[in-house]
């Protein structure tokens, strides 16, 4: 997988030294929210939101338009910050992170919509429940 900047095998040994920071988007309709199953460490072949970690020089709107064109296809540009994360993640090999300190938009689409996922996902849902360790990692500063 392309990282933007750095060679694949010194950003693996990277992610082992420091926090990789991210930025999730949970996108709902309705009471449904959209979960895809990972393809990568960590988390892999876990439901998860769309998201991804920060580029250098980037911009939160920028990461939200290329995480949520990459991971669905499209971008919906409504967002609202509803919580922060603070992921810890068990090391496996190939892991693309450890820890993710992580902030957490809520997003609403107009209506449920298949989305166009990348290799990095396999599935998709529309789901009512969240990941239960979203829940319990995430301080929830909106309620929705």
């Amino acid at each position: 997988m392309d990282n933007g900047f750095i060679p694949e095998d010194e950003y693996l040994k990277i992610v082992k030294c420091i926090p990789i920071f991210c930025v999730d988007f949970l996108i709902r309709c309705g009471d449904k929210n959209l979960l895809l199953k990972r393809t990568q460490e960590p988390l892999k072949d876990f439901y998860w939101v769309v998201g991804g970690r920060m580029n250098i020089g980037e911009t939160i709107e920028e990461l939200a338009i290329r995480v949520q064109k990459r991971e669905i296809g499209r971008y919906i540009d409504n967002r609202k910050l509803i919580g922060f994360s603070n992921h810890f993640h068990p090391e496996v090999e190939n892991s693309r992170s450890t820890h993710n300190p992580t902030l957490l938009y809520l997003v609403e689409a107009n209506e449920m919509f298949e989305p166009k996922m990348d290799d990095t996902h396999s599935n998709y849902t529309w789901s009512k429940n969240l990941p239960d360790q979203m829940i319990e990692q995430t301080e929830f500063i909106e309620t929705f």
